[in-house]
C-alpha cells in the first residue's frame, strides 16, 4: 500500500521567505495530496493573492476544491479569482468527509464559528487551522477524538497575538501534553506565542512564510 503525505505550500502569510512574493496580513495554503489540489483559505487582498499563485505556479483552474475556514476578510479576499475557475466550493457546517482521507471539523463554535481542515497521513493527522477562534486546544481534541489517532502537526493561525505569556505558555503545555509532533504556528498566532512555542517545541518547531513547503 502506497504511503501518502501530503505537500503544502503557503500562498499567503504575514511574512515571506522569498522576495518575490509579497507578504501581508492573512492566510492561504495550497496543499496537494493524493492527486487532489486543495486551496485553504485565500489571503486578504486579492491582488496579492492573485500575484502569489501565478509566481508560484499555481494555475486556479487545477484546484479541485476550496477550503474556506471562516469569512473574515483576511481569508476569503480571493475567493472571487477561484470561483471564476470554476473550482468546486463546499459549505460544511458539520464533521465529514469531503476527500479521501481529508475531513472537516465543520464549523466549530467559538467568538467565530470556523472550521478547520483535517488530513489523515500515515504519519499522524494534520491538522490546518485558518485563526482558531474556537480555541486551538478545542480544535485539536476534536480532531483526536472523531478520527481516533494522534496529531502529527499542527499548521495555521492559532489567534494569540493579543493573549497574555502567562495563557500562551498553559496553552502550549496543553498542546504538548496532546502529543503533537510539529508545530507550525504562524498568521494571527503573534510574535509573543510564537516565541513560547518555539522553546516549547525546540527542533520540531516549523518557521512558516509566504513560499514555505511542507
Amino acid at each position: 500500500m502506497k504511503k501518502h503525505m501530503p505537500i503544502i505550500q503557503l500562498v499567503y502569510e504575514n511574512t515571506s521567505m522569498k522576495k518575490r512574493l509579497k507578504a501581508a496580513w492573512g492566510f492561504s495554503a495550497h496543499i496537494r495530496f493524493r492527486g487532489k489540489n486543495i486551496l485553504f483559505d485565500t489571503g486578504g487582498d486579492e491582488e496579492i493573492f492573485t500575484s502569489n499563485m501565478k509566481k508560484l505556479d499555481i494555475d486556479p483552474k487545477d484546484i479541485d476544491l476550496v477550503f474556506i475556514s471562516h469569512k473574515h476578510w483576511d481569508h476569503v479576499a480571493g475567493l472571487s479569482l477561484i470561483k471564476k475557475a470554476g473550482a468546486k466550493h463546499i459549505k460544511a457546517s458539520n464533521f465529514g468527509k469531503i476527500l479521501p482521507a481529508v475531513y472537516t471539523t465543520g464549523a466549530l463554535r467559538g467568538k467565530v464559528p470556523e472550521q478547520s481542515l483535517i488530513i489523515d497521513t500515515f504519519k499522524g493527522l494534520i491538522v490546518i487551522t485558518g485563526c482558531s477562534h474556537p480555541g486551538i486546544i478545542k480544535i485539536v481534541k476534536f480532531a483526536k477524538q472523531k478520527l481516533k489517532k494522534d496529531v502529527y502537526m499542527v499548521l495555521g493561525g492559532f489567534h494569540l497575538y493579543q493573549s497574555k505569556i502567562a495563557e500562551i505558555e498553559v496553552i502550549a503545555k496543553e498542546l504538548r501534553s496532546l502529543g503533537i509532533k510539529k508545530l507550525a504556528p504562524c498568521h494571527c498566532t503573534g510574535r509573543k506565542a510564537l516565541s513560547v512555542f518555539k522553546k516549547e517545541w525546540k527542533k520540531s518547531f516549523i518557521k512558516v512564510d509566504a513560499g514555505s513547503t511542507l
